[in-house]
């Protein structure tokens, strides 16, 4: 292998992977089963067009609950809510920058950027969709206890929980 490429890969993966570990390691402390790993083709919008990612990113883990993502220039939360959980949803509760789209068309989207939050529930009812997965964006140099504080926001969030 090329050193200077092999040297190149380390120093964009190696942070990556450490926040995986460092986040793993906080989840597991605040008592909450997490696991991660390394994972690829992951659709991401770029310039408002859906690509594939063909290489591996870290994404952790919480069992039931939601999967946090490193990407090389951001960090995503993601979680599922049922259908049901999702018309009642009350989705002012989620951040600027936050999307909602479909489990099983990703490409529908019920919530991003510039479309009218208020109208989130309608267009879930509209759809076919069995659940909806919303997302929520966060900085590449995201703290870990933004992170932590927005996987207790899941826990509350999660239906049967009170919020």
């Amino acid at each position: 292998m090329d050193k200077a490429l092999f040297q190149q890969l380390n120093q964009i993966y190696a942070p990556l992977g450490g926040r995986a570990v460092r986040l793993t390691q906080a989840l597991s402390r605040s008592g909450m089963e997490a696991k991660w790993g390394w994972y690829a083709n992951h659709s991401v919008k770029v310039d408002g067009e859906y690509q594939t990612e063909e290489f591996p990113i870290p994404v952790v883990e919480v069992p039931g609950l939601c999967e946090i993502g490193f990407n090389l220039d951001g960090c995503w939360l993601e979680f599922q809510l049922p259908r049901e959980s999702a018309l009642a949803f009350d989705w002012e509760r989620l951040p600027e920058g936050s999307e909602v789209y479909g489990v099983e068309n990703y490409l529908m989207d019920f919530y991003h950027a510039g479309m009218d939050r208020a109208g989130i529930a309608a267009r879930i009812a509209e759809s076919t969709e069995p659940a909806v997965n919303a997302a929520l964006a966060f900085p590449i140099s995201v703290e870990l206890e933004t992170l932590l504080a927005a996987v207790e926001d899941c826990r509350r969030w999660k239906p049967g929980n009170k919020a």
